[in-house]
């Protein structure tokens, strides 16, 4: 009896011991793990020059326009309906989070505004939290809205001496050009837009006669994401009076309106001349 008493002992510690092993492999399972991101921002961005197909080219961004990696926003969605923001990566402290799938975005500015200092930065970065092991995530985060900026060909300023122009986008942003204070063939200070917008030019000019004329607002293009557009405006040499909008080697003409310099008044006769 003594030694059947034993072995049921043991074969009751025996359960025990398997139901610990099995809660204990649950408990890894749904552990905790740390991941850690090393962030850097890139400087390059795919680029539409005027009179030639991009062709993969790229084009560095101008001087002081990339972000420090440590003031980039982020915030991380995951399992259970979990989200954290931090105002920059420098305030993350690699916490202990549950193992599982998360999603982290990276972003820099507001992608709502539109001008010279306006680039917006942001990615998308899925990874994964292991229990019980802490893990190093590399992030590149690019430009994600657009970047524009225009050339005024000699001919055109030769065929207008004076002009009145404007770029617009569709939020109302502008960019104006005129004859007094734009150098023909040099490129203008880069703007940065929303990704995705429709730029409409627009304006006055005198031609070298004297007929002052006007553009109709003409939509010449749309935005890229992460792509520098370089808009050339030209003068038709073939078709006079049109104005010649060059992205990526593609042409849109814009025809130019006479402006009357006093549509309300009467009709004059030879006679009103003659004082009769």
């Amino acid at each position: 009896m003594k030694k059947e008493h034993k072995i049921l002992i043991m074969m009751a510690a025996g359960t025990l011991f398997l139901q610990a092993c099995t809660e204990t492999e649950v408990v890894v399972q749904e552990g905790t793990g740390s991941v850690e991101f090393r962030c850097s921002t890139v400087n390059g961005v795919q680029y539409s020059p005027a009179s030639t197909k991009a062709d993969g080219q790229t084009r560095t961004l101008p001087e002081g326009i990339l972000p420090e990696s440590a003031d980039l926003k982020l915030g991380i969605t995951g399992p259970d309906g979990y989200s954290a923001e931090y105002e920059t990566v420098a305030a993350y402290d690699a916490p202990q989070m549950r193992a599982g799938d998360y999603t982290a975005v990276f972003s820099y500015g507001n992608p709502e505004r539109e001008g010279s200092d306006a680039a917006y930065f942001e990615t998308g970065h899925p990874f994964t939290v292991v229990a019980r092991k802490s893990s190093v995530e590399t992030v590149t985060v690019p430009l994600a809205n657009s970047v524009v900026s225009v050339t005024v060909s000699q001919w055109f300023a030769d065929y207008y001496p004076e002009y009145d122009i404007r770029i617009e986008t569709e939020s109302g942003y502008a960019m104006a050009f005129s004859g007094e204070d734009t150098e023909p063939e040099a490129e203008s200070e880069p703007v940065f837009v929303k990704a995705g917008t429709s730029l409409y030019f627009s304006g006055t000019a005198v031609k070298t006669n004297g007929v002052e004329v006007s553009f109709p607002r003409t939509e010449i293009a749309v935005t890229k994401a992460r792509t520098w557009q370089t808009l050339g405006i030209d003068a038709s040499e073939a078709a006079g009076g049109t104005v010649e909008i060059v992205l990526d080697d593609s042409v849109v003409e814009v025809k130019e309106i006479s402006i009357e310099l006093n549509p309300d008044a009467p009709d004059m006769t030879e006679s009103d001349f003659d004082g009769k």
